[in-house]
C-alpha cells in the first residue's frame, strides 16, 4: 500500500477501513504540557495556553518530531467557564496560570482565605440574579481562546494539511467552576431554572467555540463526558437533567448538521468503564458520536470488546499512563503498544493514544509508540506473528 499523510490515514481508520499502518493520536492536556517544557523551559509556564506562537510550534512539534499523526492544541479543559466569566465582567477571577504540572485556580493566585475558592465556598454564581448575568463567550475576544484559535490556524498551516489538527467543542461540565460542583448539582436537583439559565449559556458558548475551532482548519472535535460512567448506566439514564447536561442532543444535532462534523467522546475517568458502553452505543446511533478516546482500565481486552460493543465508532487509547508512559522504559511502552495493535487493530477503527501523559514522562516513552507502530502496526496485520 502507498504510504498515506497523517490525514489520511487518521480519516480511513475513522471510516472503519484499515490504512497503512495504525495511526497515532496526539497528546492530552498534560501531554501537551510535556513538549511546551521540553521546547521551552521551566520558567515558561506563566505563558502555557496564553502565547499561541509558541503553543502551534508545540503542536508542530509533536506532529514532526515525536510522530503523532493528529493533535489538537488545548492547554486544559477551564477554558469554557473562563470565558464565560470573562465575557459576563466577572473578575478578576477568570484566569487560570499553570505553575509547573498544576494549574493554578483563583484561590492559589490571589492570597486571601482558601474558603473563598470559587468551586466551593464562594462560587461566582449563586443566585438566579447572578446567572442572568452571565453572557455567552465570544472565543475571538474572551479567556485564552483566542490564543487557542490562532494556534490552531498556525498549525493548520505549518503542517499543510498533511497531519490532522483537531478541537475542542467545550463541555458543558465546565460550568460548574461557575456554580461550584457541590451547588452545580444542588441546583440540578433543587433549582432547576438556575441550572437551566446556565446550562443556556454553556451550550451557545460550546457552539461558538465549536464554530471558531472548524474555521480555524480543526477537522475532528472533542468534548469530555462524565456521569456514565462514574454514576453508572442505570442511575445516570433515570435522571433527565443529568443526562443532558453531559451530552445535550441538540448541541450536537447542530454541530453535525451545519459543519458535518460529529463530536468525539473522552469518558474520563480512572477506574472501570465498561458498564456505561449501553449508554455510548444510544449516543453512537442518536448523536453521530464518531469516537471514544478510552482510559487505560481494562487494557487492551477492554479496547477490544469496546471496539466490538461500539461499532462503527472509532475507539482511541489506550496505553496506561503511569504504568507504562510514565513509570515505563521504551521496550515496556513497545509492548504495551504491541498487545493494542494486535487485539485492536485490525479491521481499522482503532487509534493509538494514551489519555494523557503525566509529568515527568520521558520524551523517549512518547518517541516509543511510533517506533512501535512502525515496527507492528502495518496493514495488513499478521496477528499470528504478534
Amino acid at each position: 500500500m502507498t504510504k498515506m499523510t497523517s490525514t489520511q490515514r487518521i480519516t480511513m481508520a475513522a471510516e472503519g477501513e484499515e490504512p497503512d499502518r495504525v495511526p497515532i493520536s496526539g497528546l492530552g492536556i498534560i501531554g501537551m504540557a510535556l513538549v511546551w517544557e521540553e521546547l521551552f523551559g521551566p520558567d515558561s509556564w506563566m505563558d502555557y495556553g496564553r502565547d499561541a506562537k509558541k503553543l502551534a510550534e508545540a503542536m508542530v512539534y509533536s506532529c514532526k518530531e515525536l510522530g503523532f499523526d493528529a493533535i489538537a492544541g488545548l492547554p486544559d479543559s477551564n477554558v469554557v467557564w473562563e470565558a464565560i466569566a470573562e465575557a459576563s465582567g466577572l473578575g478578576p477571577y477568570p484566569a487560570t496560570h499553570w505553575q509547573r504540572w498544576v494549574g493554578q485556580g483563583p484561590h492559589r493566585l490571589y492570597e486571601g482565605d482558601p474558603l473563598k475558592d470559587i468551586l466551593f465556598g464562594n462560587p461566582l454564581v449563586k443566585t438566579m440574579k447572578d446567572a442572568l448575568k452571565l453572557v455567552p463567550a465570544d472565543p475571538y475576544k474572551h479567556g485564552r481562546f483566542p490564543a487557542i484559535i490562532e494556534a490552531t490556524e498556525l498549525a493548520n498551516k505549518e503542517l499543510e494539511g498533511k497531519w490532522g489538527v483537531g478541537g475542542f467543542s467545550g463541555a458543558i461540565w465546565d460550568v460548574g467552576c461557575l456554580m461550584g460542583w457541590t451547588q452545580m448539582f444542588m441546583a440540578m436537583r433543587d433549582d432547576l431554572e438556575l441550572w437551566k439559565a446556565v446550562e443556556e449559556v454553556a451550550i451557545e458558548t460550546c457552539y461558538q467555540i465549536t464554530k471558531a475551532m472548524v474555521k480555524a482548519g480543526a477537522r475532528s472535535l472533542g468534548t469530555v463526558s462524565l456521569l456514565p460512567q462514574w454514576v453508572g448506566p442505570e442511575m445516570f439514564l433515570k435522571n433527565p437533567v443529568w443526562v443532558h447536561a453531559d451530552h445535550p442532543p441538540e448541541l450536537f444535532e447542530r454541530i453535525y448538521k451545519e459543519f458535518h462534523i460529529g463530536v468525539g467522546i473522552h469518558p474520563c475517568t480512572v477506574g472501570p468503564w465498561e458498564h456505561a458502553i449501553p449508554v455510548w452505543k444510544k449516543w453512537v446511533e442518536e448523536d453521530h458520536v464518531p469516537s471514544f478516546m478510552l482510559c487505560e482500565y481494562g487494557g487492551a481486552d477492554a479496547m477490544a470488546r469496546a471496539k466490538k460493543e461500539l461499532s462503527p465508532a472509532t475507539v482511541v487509547g489506550n496505553l496506561h499512563p503511569l504504568d507504562v508512559m510514565m513509570y515505563g522504559s521504551p521496550a515496556d511502552v513497545e509492548a504495551a503498544c504491541k498487545e493494542l495493535i494486535k487485539k485492536c487493530g485490525p479491521g481499522g477503527r482503532f487509534i493509538l493514544q494514551c489519555s494523557d501523559f503525566p509529568p515527568r514522562t520521558p520524551i523517549e516513552n512518547l518517541k516509543a509508540m511510533r517506533s512501535a507502530v512502525e515496527k507492528y502496526g502495518y496493514y495488513p496485520i499478521e496477528v499470528e506473528k504478534l
